[in-house]
C-alpha cells in the first residue's frame, strides 16, 4: 500500500504542475502533501493492528427450561425458568495471548462464569490465570451447550467446577493433560454469607486430569479414557456472623445435590453435610467414545473426607472424629439421527453435535447414581442414595438452536429427604419431565 501511495500521489500532481501557476501549484502540492500523509498514518494503523494481532469475538446463549414433577409425595415446584442467559467473548492479544470472559444474567442477577487471560507461546501449551473449570469431572467440564440432558448426572453436584487459580495444559497426537492450582470462587460465601464476614480464610486447593484416546481413527470414530483427581481444604468460617470464640470455628463441606431436575426447584434430596474437615479428596475415572452416530460416556468418582477434632477440644474430641467415603457413578449412550458428535484430542472432551442442512435428532438414555450415606458405626452420615433413569429426544434445527425434551425416574431411599419446608418425607420417588429451547450464537 505505501509503495502505491507515491506513484499515485506524482501522477495526482502532474496535471496541475503544468496548468496552473507557481502559487496554485505550491497550493495544490501542500494540499495533496497532507491527503498523502493522512493515507499513510491510515495505513501505519492498519499495519499496527495487524501486527497487534488483538481480535474479540462475542457470543452467548439462553436456556429456557419447564419442569414438570409427578407421583411426587413432597411439595415439588413446577414451572418455568430462564436457566442460562449467558454473554461472552474471546479475546486474542498478539500471537500468543488470548482470554475470555462469561457472564450469566438468569435469576435476575449478574454473575461471572469464566474470566481468565491464558498463554500458548509454546508449542501444544495453555497456560491459564484466572476464574475457570478446575480439570475433574468430564460431564462438568463439557459445556452446557453440548450436554446430553438438559442437566448434568448427579457428579456434577460435588465437583469443583469453577475457581480462581493458575493452571497448565499441554497435550499430544491422542493425549491431554491439566494440573490446577485454586483458591475460593468468585461467588462463594462462607456459612456467614460473606466472603469476609469475620476475617475468615478462604480453602484451596488443586486438581489434574489426564486423558488419552487408545483408538483414535478420526474425530468420529474415537476411545476415550481418562483419570483425575482433586484435593481440597475447606473454608475457615464461623458460624454465625458475630465473632464467636475460637472453638466454633467451623471447617464444613456440604455435598447437598438436587435430582438432576435444574433449579426451579430448589429442594434437594441428598444433603450430606460435614463438619470439622480438615480435607476432602476425589477420584475420578472415565470410559468415553463415539464411533460414527453412537456415542457413550461413563464416570465413577469417589470422594474421602479426612476430619479434624473442634478448635480447642483435644484428643479426646478427635477420638470421636470419623473420616467418611461417598461415590457416584452414571452411564449414558447417544445415537444421532442426521448429525455427529465429534471427539477433540486436546480438551479430552466431546464438541457439539453437528446437524445436516436438514437438521438431527438424537436419542439418549442415562442411568445415574450418588450415595451420600456412610454409616459408620459412630458419627454416621444419613445424606441419602439416589438413583436415576433418564431418557431424552433432542432436535437440533441447525448448529444454533435445539429443542431438548427428557424424561427422569427417580428413586430415593430412606435418607433421601428435603427440608422441611418442602415436606420433609423420606423414601419419595417420583418423575419429572424436562423441556429446553437452547440457542447459542
Amino acid at each position: 500500500m505505501k509503495a502505491l501511495i507515491s506513484p499515485l500521489a506524482l501522477a495526482l500532481m502532474a496535471g496541475p504542475l503544468f496548468a496552473q501557476t507557481s502559487a496554485d501549484t505550491d497550493q495544490r502540492l501542500s494540499d495533496l502533501e497532507k491527503k498523502i500523509e493522512k493515507l499513510t498514518k491510515l495505513e501505519t494503523r492498519k499495519d499496527d493492528a495487524k501486527d497487534s494481532g488483538f481480535t474479540v469475538k462475542f457470543g452467548g446463549r439462553f436456556h429456557l427450561d419447564s419442569v414438570f414433577f409427578n407421583g411426587n409425595e413432597n411439595r415439588l415446584a413446577n414451572g418455568t425458568q430462564l436457566r442460562r442467559a449467558r454473554i461472552s467473548f474471546k479475546a486474542t492479544f498478539g500471537k500468543n495471548w488470548l482470554g475470555e470472559g462469561d457472564y450469566d444474567f438468569a435469576d435476575s442477577t449478574a454473575s461471572i462464569k469464566d474470566m481468565w487471560v491464558g498463554y500458548q507461546g509454546f508449542k501444544n501449551t495453555l497456560i491459564q490465570v484466572g476464574q475457570f473449570k478446575a480439570p475433574f469431572g468430564f460431564d462438568t467440564l463439557s459445556s452446557s451447550n453440548a450436554i446430553w440432558f438438559t442437566e448434568r448426572s448427579y457428579s456434577d453436584v460435588w465437583t469443583p467446577d469453577r475457581h480462581v487459580g493458575i493452571a497448565y495444559q499441554t497435550w499430544g497426537e491422542r493425549w491431554q493433560t491439566k494440573l490446577n492450582f485454586f483458591g475460593q470462587a468468585i461467588d462463594d460465601t462462607n456459612n456467614a454469607g460473606s466472603l469476609d464476614a469475620n476475617g475468615s480464610d478462604q480453602g484451596w486447593g488443586y486438581a489434574g486430569r489426564f486423558t488419552v484416546a487408545p483408538v483414535l481413527v478420526s474425530e468420529t470414530k474415537a476411545v476415550h479414557l481418562g483419570v483425575a483427581t482433586t484435593y481440597r481444604k475447606p473454608n475457615a468460617d464461623y458460624s454465625t456472623t458475630a465473632l464467636t470464640p475460637l472453638a466454633s470455628l467451623q471447617y464444613v463441606v456440604d455435598l447437598s445435590g438436587r435430582p438432576e431436575a435444574g433449579k426451579i426447584s430448589k429442594a434437594k434430596f441428598l444433603n450430606a453435610k460435614i463438619s470439622n474437615v480438615d480435607n476432602w479428596k476425589q477420584y475420578g475415572a472415565e470410559l468415553a467414545g463415539v464411533w460414527g452416530p453412537f456415542s457413550w460416556q461413563g464416570e465413577y468418582q469417589q470422594t474421602k473426607v479426612y476430619r479434624r477434632a473442634a478448635v480447642g477440644t483435644g484428643a479426646a474430641a478427635l477420638a470421636s472424629v470419623v473420616d467418611h467415603s461417598f461415590a457416584t457413578y452414571y452411564g449414558q449412550v447417544s445415537w444421532v439421527f442426521g448429525g455427529q458428535r465429534t471427539y477433540e484430542v486436546s480438551d479430552g472432551l466431546f464438541g457439539k453435535v453437528v446437524p445436516s442442512k436438514n437438521g438431527a435428532w438424537e436419542v439418549v438414555a442415562r442411568y445415574s447414581k450418588m450415595d451420600q450415606d456412610d454409616l459408620t458405626a459412630l458419627d454416621a452420615v444419613k445424606g441419602g442414595v439416589a438413583k436415576n433413569m433418564s431418557l431424552g429426544l433432542t432436535y437440533y434445527m441447525n448448529k444454533n438452536i435445539r429443542w431438548m425434551m427428557d424424561y427422569t425416574k427417580v428413586d430415593n431411599n430412606e435418607n433421601a429427604k428435603p427440608k422441611g419446608v418442602y415436606g420433609g418425607i423420606v423414601n419419595d420417588d417420583f418423575a419429572f419431565t424436562s423441556l429446553r429451547l437452547q440457542v447459542n450464537f
